[in-house]
């Protein structure tokens, strides 16, 4: 029973910190704020958390497991390969231009500012080629030893999108919604055809 209680109170914060981030950015995160958010005691908080890093390192755990089901949802009846590829990397693509603070924590804060380890923020690099690995194989056929080819490829594709979202979503380019989506495709075509098995 008391396991139940401590989860639920945790899960306050948690949910607390993640509004105010989607709402107003990491800035306003502070032990004070979401607590009084949660409608507990911020002492309350280092009861359930290490830090406030641990809470916003929890917080983007969270957010990344909402992306994979977005995604998940989007590519779910997309055979593997390229049209899968697309699928995930459109719907990947569409979960940031809606929640663009998540984007922002992830990709644009300062690594001590969300998490205690380095080591942590391999989640965050890895979250889309997990997410397309098996596409990039079987459009790569996985040439290469260790598949160096499917890995070349994955990689120029995963650096392109983040730079398009980059630009798109700090109005360094200005491009409507249908337009962003147009270059999503045309440039995960592009790194199909680029690096797809003759």
């Amino acid at each position: 029973m008391k396991e139940i209680h401590e989860e639920r109170v945790k899960g306050y914060f948690l949910a607390a910190a993640k509004d105010l981030i989607r709402g107003e950015g990491l800035e306003v995160i502070s032990a004070r704020n979401v607590a009084e958010r949660a409608g507990y005691s911020y002492a309350t908080l280092y009861n359930y958390f290490n830090d406030i890093r641990d809470l916003i390192f929890s917080c983007v755990e969270d957010f990344l497991e909402e992306c994979r089901v977005f995604v998940g949802n989007c590519a779910s009846k997309a055979p593997e390969g390229k049209e899968h590829l697309l699928a995930v990397v459109s719907g990947y693509c569409n979960f940031f231009i809606q929640y663009p603070g998540i984007f922002e924590l992830l990709f644009h804060q300062k690594a001590s500012a969300i998490a205690t380890a380095q080591s942590k923020l391999v989640k965050i690099v890895d979250f889309l080629p997990e997410l397309t690995t098996n596409d990039w194989r079987v459009i790569t056929g996985g040439q290469g030893s260790g598949g160096e080819i499917a890995d070349g490829a994955q990689n120029a594709h995963l650096y392109s999108i983040h730079g398009l979202l980059l630009l798109y979503l700090n109005n360094r380019q200005v491009m409507e919604y249908k337009q962003v989506m147009q270059k999503v495709k045309e440039l995960t075509e592009h790194a199909v055809q680029k690096y797809a098995k003759t």
